[in-house]
């Protein structure tokens, strides 16, 4: 039995909601191509995760960034244009550990701290972040143990 002091939105009115709340935070495609840009930048210097995403992508970070846009276009705008499966990906990676999602997350931050539009934008995509973050670490845990 359906609870009936549950709201259930159509898909059009939750579509609407995440555009509001994007127009609110001053997030739009731009945005979105800057942080990958500017965040994937970061992550191909750094000294720790560099060569993880080195090895893994090569030469193919022209078909690895408009991805990585679209996902998080699809996660911040709505967009739905990503449709991979970033789990599978990563848990091929050998030796991902959790020193490794906490750079991830600290170069996120500080790629935010340069180019967010506001408190709220930057809190909006940290928060998706550490989550993300969070979700694979704990499924590689479970998956593999040995690793974290």
């Amino acid at each position: 039995m359906t609870d009936p002091h549950i709201v259930r939105r159509s898909g059009a009115a939750r579509q609407a909601s995440i555009e509001e709340t994007a127009a609110a935070l001053g997030i739009d495609e731009a945005f979105v191509s800057a942080l990958v840009d500017g965040f994937y930048g970061r992550v191909r210097q750094d000294d720790l995760i560099g060569p993880i995403f080195d090895a893994a992508i090569g030469d193919a970070w022209d078909t690895h960034l408009p991805k990585m846009k679209d996902f998080w276009s699809s996660m911040a705008l709505g967009t739905r244009r990503y449709a991979g499966r970033p789990m599978p990906a990563h848990l091929k990676l050998p030796g991902l550990g959790a020193a490794h999602f906490t750079r991830w997350l600290a170069l996120f931050r500080e790629t935010l701290d340069e180019i967010a539009p506001n408190p709220a934008a930057h809190a909006f995509f940290l928060d998706r972040a550490a989550r993300i973050a969070h979700g694979f670490q704990v499924t590689i845990a479970q998956m593999r143990p040995e690793v974290l």
